[in-house]
């Protein structure tokens, strides 16, 4: 794949002089039929084209799946997890979490809390993606205005765009590490005209084993059910979907600081999406809406009676997206607007009060050709957030203002082809964000996450300014990439421990404050570029951050250097293979942080797939942290109680007809 990527770009240098330039707009119709929509741009820029073969579908998803999305994900470029259990796992880009990391489903917003808190879990089950895609460079501005970030877009298909007549999947994955299964059933059937798909999905995994024991009260049961329909005229088509997810989960306690008992928590969650699609005859242009009602419930049990928190969140999000193919000097233009409404309502000893959330957007992306190989890419997103909490009678009646901020972003992407297989990216942008309703308005224990949390609200909203420059060579023998980033944030917003305990719950109390910071790090991997036979790969990311009001203080929760590697042979449906993962040790601190030692693991795989009877299978044997060593994760919350997940045997089967 790799391969033809590459003879695509070249060649597409080479015809229209020396830049690349291939529709997407024809691959976007196409890809209705086989139910892949693709809603980003309507023409490939030179880096999204080769960014492709990073995307995590097919076989290589079916290699990497796991427990969630975070662990799924976690060995790609710039990739770290925030996590408190096994459950209540979050992916972090280049050092960045929480409202810095955009989660999308199938192109639209997910719709849970996990943003808000470390033990708040993702809620999407990993086991029905069709793909994962981490989405870089100006193309975030689509979903995000956080650049400095990413976005990480998970696509279930659920509207089916699809003209077969009958296809389904069934795949199964258990594992010792966890010891527990999941399993997905899915079908799309054609029915005059109309197609529809219908999925359950089921996951009961037990306590977490680590080399340590069993850390108690990490069980996760996940239950989810989906089904969409579409109907395609000549010009245009129409879909609906709804997806229902349900989870019950553990966050462990029974240490200092933690509840005696852990913490239960029950969630929630309904997608309700529509949409529709117009595809003119003459352009290779679209026109994309949807809209998407979520609600989202949360309870955290401190007993198997007492209900500690309880969350509820009910949200509308209309996008409206043009995509045209060329325009004068630009293609791949992507023209958009957002529309938000959120209500957010809590009870039990939570201490923030009720709020009504608005947002509103508009973003554009184009290309344009350059001299002797250059690319250009410009994208903006203009709006603003508002806040309207109302008064409670456990909310701090102070803290009741309403709070309103205009947002803008931009990022520039210069892609030059140096050579043939040779390509240099800067990117540069303005990165910007409002705050949260939990880092405005918080004002007490939040007892799941073991810490007492105030926020502040007369907060700015946080903006900064960056640049990344990435090479990459696509030769005959190996491919590699390297970049390198920084970002210098004006208000980074975060909450910080204080040192300050507050004793009648003998909680740690965190602080949410704005300091400028500099953020920066870099990645880079190697892999072969065979097909067949020997395979090798290997990647590494390291990333730092300093507070400049302090002395130029480390920044909070910095994941520590990370390498991994793999070496594999692979015959036409046989892949065996071993690798390995370490990190170093986490020495770059910020006040009252702990250090968190490094760590090696090794491990080992083996894949089949073939086809047999109009049905394809696939079985992936997975052997991690075969010698089961300590691993402590410097951004989980139980670092100091308990390890990560010790060794673990998993077997993924997939069929597919």
């Amino acid at each position: 794949m790799m391969t033809n990527t590459l003879f695509r770009a070249v060649m597409g240098s080479l015809l229209c002089g020396g830049f690349l330039h291939f529709s997407l707009a024809q691959e976007f119709i196409q890809d209705l039929g086989n139910s892949t929509v693709i809603a980003e741009q309507s023409s490939e820029t030179i880096l999204n084209g080769l960014r492709e073969d990073e995307v995590l579908k097919d076989e290589k998803l079916n290699r990497k799946i796991s427990t969630t999305i975070a662990e799924t994900i976690k060995n790609e470029p710039d990739i770290a997890i925030r996590s408190m259990g096994p459950a209540a796992a979050r992916p972090v880009i280049k050092g960045l979490s929480s409202s810095h990391v955009t989660l999308t489903e199938d192109g639209s917003f997910c719709g849970d809390m996990s943003a808000t808190s470390p033990d708040h879990a993702v809620a999407s089950e990993v086991l029905t993606a069709h793909k994962l895609r981490i989405t870089r460079g100006p193309q975030i501005l689509a979903q995000s205005f956080a650049t400095a970030g990413g976005v990480i877009q998970v696509n279930h298909q659920d509207i089916p765009y699809d003209d077969s007549l009958f296809h389904s999947n069934i795949a199964n994955y258990a594992e010792t590490g966890q010891p527990g299964f999941a399993t997905v059933i899915s079908a799309n059937a054609n029915v005059h005209g109309v197609s529809l798909k219908g999925e359950v999905s089921a996951r009961n995994m037990g306590d977490m084993e680590t080399s340590k024991g069993t850390l108690k009260n990490t069980d996760i049961e996940n239950r989810s059910i989906a089904i969409g329909a579409a109907y395609s005229l000549e010009h245009f088509k129409f879909g609906a979907s709804f997806r229902s997810f349900n989870s019950d989960y553990g966050i462990p306690g029974g240490f200092i600081g933690g509840h005696p008992n852990g913490v239960d928590i029950e969630l929630s969650k309904r997608d309700f999406t529509l949409q529709g699609l117009y595809i003119p005859a003459a352009r290779p242009d679209t026109l994309n809406v949807i809209f998407r009602y979520n609600q989202y419930h949360h309870k955290e049990f401190e007993t198997k009676k007492y209900v500690g928190a309880e969350f509820a969140v009910n949200q509308a999000n209309l996008r409206i997206e043009k995509f045209i193919a060329n325009s004068g000097p630009f293609f791949g233009i992507h023209l958009g607007t957002e529309l938000d409404s959120r209500s957010v309502e809590m009870g039990g000893y939570v201490f923030t009060p009720p709020t009504n959330s608005y947002a509103a957007s508009l973003f554009s992306i184009a290309s344009i050709n350059g001299w002797d190989g250059l690319e250009i890419t410009l994208s903006a997103r203009l709006g603003g957030a508002f806040f309207r909490p109302r008064e409670s009678v456990v909310a701090d009646k102070d803290a009741i203002e309403d709070r309103n901020f205009a947002l803008w972003a931009f990022a520039a992407e210069f892609s030059q082809i140096v050579a043939p297989g040779k390509f240099l990216t800067l990117d540069v942008f303005r990165t910007t964000r409002a705050p949260t309703i939990e880092e405005l308005y918080n004002q007490g224990p939040h007892l799941a996450a073991y810490t007492y949390e105030r926020g502040y609200h007369k907060l700015d909203d946080e903006s900064g300014y960056g640049a990344e420059l990435e090479f990459r060579d696509y030769g005959e023998h190996f491919n590699w990439r390297a970049s390198t980033h920084i970002t210098w944030f004006l208000n980074h917003l975060a909450p910080r421990a204080t040192g300050d305990t507050n004793w009648s719950q003998l909680l740690p109390i965190y602080q949410v404050s704005g300091d400028d910071a500099l953020l920066m790090g870099a990645n880079a991997s190697i892999e072969t570029s065979a097909e067949q036979g020997f395979y090798a790969q290997a990647g590494a990311s390291y990333v730092c951050g300093f507070y400049q009001n302090e002395n130029w203080s480390d920044m909070p929760q910095i994941p520590p250097f990370h390498f991994h590697a793999e070496m594999a042979y692979i015959w036409q449906h046989v892949r065996a293979g071993i690798n390995t993962e370490f990190a170093l040790a986490q020495n770059r601190l910020d006040r009252y942080e702990q250090r968190t030692p490094g760590y090696i693991t090794f491990g080992a795989l083996l894949e089949f797939h073939w086809s047999l009877a109009l049905a394809n299978y696939s079985i992936v044997l997975r052997g991690d942290n075969v010698f089961n060593a300590d691993v402590r994760n410097h951004l989980s919350r139980l670092k100091s109680v308990m390890p990560e997940k010790g060794r673990n045997i998993s077997i993924l089967a997939k069929v597919e007809i």
